[in-house]
């Protein structure tokens, strides 16, 4: 299952025109990708993108929030498949590692690009730290966390570390596959958390 690319988009031109963009905005950078090149990687006429896009800037923007839009709500799904803050840390670490295996190219995307462009997407998107947010909030209304935690600072180390596991496997620092590693993830966010 591709959880990054919009699957009511599956029967179009738009996830080879998705696929091969990535894999040239990940591997050369969205400023040096051209619209010929795109449109080349993904065997269709320059004339097809821009039908959809104005231009390769507006193609990686909706690709952006695409993506990230998709993950959000399989981040909200795969937490909230368990009752306890412990449990819900081992759904997200399940959700990173399978959504970096499922797309390494979407998942390195949105890690490279999402600092860069997050002002420009649409200031009412649900992201990842509004879900994270709303689980601290729950775990404190549960007494699982203290009612005084700092929910922002909090999600910004449950996130910090679940990115920083997809970058070191990006670069090649990480060996194996991501999902044997979730549980061992999930262990040290409880411990870190206080909830293990």
């Amino acid at each position: 299952m591709n959880v990054l690319l919009d699957a009511s988009k599956k029967d179009t031109k738009l996830p080879a025109i998705t696929r091969a963009a990535v894999a040239l905005f990940v591997t050369r950078g969205v400023a040096s990708t051209t619209i010929r090149e795109i449109a080349r990687a993904a065997k269709v006429a320059e004339g097809t993108l821009y039908r959809h896009y104005e231009s390769k800037e507006d193609l990686a923007r909706d690709i952006l929030e695409t993506s990230l839009a998709t993950f959000t709500s399989f981040l909200d799904r795969k937490a909230r498949e368990h009752p306890s803050l412990a449990g819900r840390l081992r759904g997200m670490s399940e959700a990173f590692a399978e959504a970096y295996e499922d797309n390494p190219d979407v998942a390195r995307f949105i890690l490279f690009s999402h600092a860069a462009e997050v002002a420009r997407l649409p200031k009412q998107m649900r992201m990842p730290r509004n879900v994270v947010l709303d689980i601290l909030k729950e775990a404190q209304a549960a007494g699982e966390i203290p009612k005084d935690a700092d929910r922002e600072m909090l999600q910004a180390m449950i996130l910090g570390a679940l990115a920083r596991v997809l970058l070191a496997k990006a670069y090649g620092d990480l060996k194996g596959g991501l999902r044997e590693k979730a549980a061992e993830a999930a262990t040290w966010l409880q411990r870190m958390m206080g909830v293990a």
